[in-house]
């Protein structure tokens, strides 16, 4: 298998494994060995249903892991299962327990939870998890020559992503991509819509409606039956067949409501001449609806949702419902999260916790004192050391290479100082 080159320690090191490193992690990936546990994952992942059949399949297992850095956990498997059973929407959920954040990331990307939707099989999942796979492998090859260097380039992966702005996931991406699919349709369709908005209201009687075709255009578009619209503006009467049959057909399933089972709404093929029919409320016993608040804005939208297609190239499976002639989407939340939670982050999972301890100058026992305390010290030594407090400032390249060049300089001091003293008592003794 390969194994990385990093022919010297401390910065030196560190910057050839910088220049090097397209090639050398591009080498990693082709070796047999990774190649086989890539294609092992790549061919089996979509064969997964539930929690227990990912941590039954140890070479999958292995990958999922070990994409989040979380490799070490592979023989705790009820601890892993429980966690992508409960999920990470809950905020009691058990990977939401812990301060490494590893944990919910894992969990959340698989989607095994209650109320969440599995992301196994899609190319989205498959191609993230065996990129961050092939990634975290080769640090950890990385740190069985050198652990230091296995941390910085944890850091220079993750430190910009957590301290830069949330980043937009596919699936929003996609939603918003519909989302203006929607908008353009509406306003394409604005002029049927704003006329029926404009005069549905005064309608009262079935002629009413079936003899403005630009209101009756709306109201069976609304239902998907346009060919019904269509045979009626381009019938052409004839001695024999004066009125056109659609219209006929139009008028009864009006006329005879949507209660009976019997009236013609209820008996034909298409169930949405009934909804139709009872949308309006001209039949025996109903009530008009026409004029009732919010009646024209209904089926305007069921007129926009129904002409809606999702454009080719967008991968969006959703349900695409239109309210006020738009596809709504939650709002999303640009901010980051506060600055103590990423700095809570930092303090939770391990690599970035080393780079920081180190690079601030504080000692190993200092993990053992008050959280809360912690992050004060944090907080402070960071405004000592880099200017500011604020975690957003390390999303700027120069800020990362900053904090780890710092980081490798202070372990390559603290080594030799370490192998300094012992030389220095192990020549006392000897002179001695």
């Amino acid at each position: 298998m390969f194994a990385p080159i990093i022919p010297s320690s401390g910065l030196g090191g560190w910057s050839f494994l910088q220049r090097t490193y397209d090639t050398q992690i591009k080498t990693f990936s082709e070796s047999a060995e990774q190649s086989r546990t890539v294609s092992y994952f790549e061919e089996n992942i979509a064969n997964v249903r539930t929690a227990e059949d990912l941590v039954s399949d140890r070479r999958l297992l292995e990958v999922a892991l070990g994409a989040f850095g979380l490799q070490d956990d592979i023989d705790n498997r009820f601890f892993i299962r429980k966690m992508l059973e409960e999920g990470s929407t809950s905020d009691d959920a058990l990977a939401n327990r812990f301060s490494d954040t590893r944990y919910s990331d894992f969990v959340a990307a698989f989607g095994l939870g209650p109320g969440e939707t599995s992301q196994i099989g899609t190319s989205d999942l498959t191609n993230r998890i065996t990129s961050l796979y092939i990634a975290n492998s080769f640090e950890v090859a990385t740190g069985q020559q050198d652990d230091t260097m296995r941390v910085a380039l944890y850091a220079q992966r993750k430190l910009g992503e957590l301290a830069g702005p949330p980043v937009k996931s596919a699936e929003r991406l996609a939603s918003e991509e519909v989302a203006e699919a929607v908008e353009e349709l509406a306003n394409s369709l604005s002029a049927d819509t704003e006329y029926f908005e404009r005069f549905i209201g005064s309608v009262e009687t079935i002629d009413d409606l079936v003899g403005d075709t630009r209101l009756l255009k709306v109201a069976l578009g609304a239902f998907g039956l346009d060919e019904d619209y269509e045979a009626i503006v381009n019938f052409e009467p004839t001695a024999e067949v004066p009125v056109s049959p659609e219209l006929e057909k139009i008028r009864q399933v009006l006329a005879e409501g949507s209660i009976s089972d019997v009236a013609l709404g209820s008996t034909l093929e298409n169930p949405e001449y009934r909804n139709f029919s009872r949308a309006f409320g001209f039949g025996i016993a109903e009530d008009l609806r026409v004029g009732d608040f919010g009646f024209a804005t209904v089926l305007t939208d069921l007129y926009i949702e129904t002409k809606f297609e999702v454009p080719e190239g967008i991968d969006f499976d959703g349900d695409v419902a239109v309210t006020n002639g738009r596809f709504q989407l939650e709002e999303f939340d640009a901010s980051d999260i506060s600055n103590d939670a990423k700095w809570f982050t930092i303090m939770g999972e391990p690599p970035l916790r080393a780079l920081f301890e180190k690079a601030l100058n504080l000692p190993s026992e200092f993990g053992q004192v008050d959280v809360d305390q912690q992050l004060l010290v944090f907080k402070e030594r960071s405004r000592q050391v880099f200017g500011s407090d604020d975690v957003s400032t390390f999303s700027e390249p120069e800020m990362i290479d900053d904090v780890i060049q710092k980081y490798i300089v202070r372990a390559q001091l603290d080594a030799f100082s370490t192998n300094t003293s012992s030389a220095s008592i192990a020549l006392a003794l000897l002179q001695s």
